[in-house]
């Protein structure tokens, strides 16, 4: 019977079981190359390998849910879900030169995927994992550069890749726990970053602004509210640190919080950081300067639920009502005369 037991709730269990996924990537150094560069070099590589087939079991578990997924949201959706287990990196020889082999170990949890709170919060999940690819793509462009340059310039674009793959991996890591709201898991991965007296500048108001971002979606405002100013007062890069949204994150905050102007301001400062291109902030800016001309004219600004087409109704109205009680009223006092004159009679 305990036997049968287990082979019955045996199928069951293997479909919980997260779908796991392997990975490699390769990279083949060249004279003066850094034994570091190339091993992350390889991991991106398997990275990349590593999310298209987690959207392979990403497409196919929306179809069990009904919902039809764009190529562009399946590649978001994995790259939000893919969670690395383990990893490792081999050096061997392919022909005289040295070359790294990375080989990824990764999970996708498909009972963990709540697809439709996914695609609820889509805005937010692309805008991270905007952010994900443009960083990746930085990497990507100073190692191009990097395998084209020698001597002195090789060596100084060198120490930038190596720096950028250092916390390149804190960042991605810490992006993916956002958008699967695993929001304690980044503060947790960004905190020693952030106490490192050697991270400064740029990485350092990036890791300010992501804990941002994970205290927002734990609803701890003020603590959000804190690290973003941080982030902006840490002197930066934004075209490799994208700390400007920043802005957009305080003036939610500040609507929340009915300090109106300042929401306006914020998101001012955020539209124009974004080539006024970014609609979601566009709507956010409308949205509080309303509600900020509400706050400073309340007596002008009460909203209408109908057009009044040149006719006050709320005077016809209480016009109807006046007329109706002083009818009411004169007919009440004709009775009252009426019955005295018949009393007067009667005792005549």
């Amino acid at each position: 019977m305990l036997l049968a037991g287990a082979l019955l709730l045996a199928p069951a269990w293997a479909a919980a079981a997260p779908q796991v996924i392997r990975a490699t990537g390769t990279y083949v150094m060249g004279d003066n190359d850094s034994p570091k560069i190339a091993r992350d070099a390889a991991r991106q590589e398997a990275m990349r390998d590593a999310v298209e087939k987690a959207g392979v079991y990403v497409e196919s578990y929306s179809k069990t849910k009904d919902l039809k997924l764009t190529e562009d949201e399946v590649k978001t959706i994995s790259g939000a879900v893919l969670k690395v287990v383990d990893e490792e990196a081999i050096p061997d020889l392919k022909g005289s030169a040295l070359r790294y082999t990375v080989n990824l170990t990764a999970e996708v949890d498909t009972d963990a995927i709540d697809l439709k709170a996914m695609m609820a919060n889509k805005a937010e999940i692309e805008k991270l994992q905007a952010e994900r690819d443009a960083l990746k793509k930085q990497n990507e462009e100073l190692l191009a550069e990097y395998e084209k340059a020698k001597g002195k310039e090789k060596k100084e674009i060198g120490t930038r890749l190596e720096t950028s793959y250092d916390f390149g991996k804190v960042f991605d890591r810490s992006m993916g726990a956002i958008q699967r709201g695993e929001f304690q898991t980044a503060v947790e991965a960004l905190t020693p970053l952030i106490a490192d007296r050697d991270v400064k500048e740029g990485p350092l108001a990036y890791a300010f602004y992501l804990r941002g971002r994970a205290y927002y979606g734990m609803h701890r405002a003020t603590e959000a509210l804190s690290d973003f100013n941080d982030a902006e007062r840490t002197p930066h890069d934004e075209a490799v640190y994208p700390v400007w949204r920043a802005k957009q994150y305080r003036g939610l905050i500040y609507y929340d919080w009915r300090r109106y102007d300042d929401a306006v301001r914020e998101f001012e400062a955020a539209y124009d950081a974004s080539g006024r291109k970014d609609e979601a902030i566009a709507d956010d800016l409308a949205k509080a300067r309303r509600a900020a001309e509400r706050q400073r004219h309340p007596e002008t600004t009460a909203p209408q639920t109908e057009p009044s087409q040149g006719v006050d109704w709320t005077k016809v109205i209480t016009d109807i009502l006046i007329h109706s009680i002083d009818k009411g009223s004169g007919m009440r006092e004709n009775m009252r005369s009426n019955a005295r004159e018949s009393m007067g009679r009667g005792c005549r």
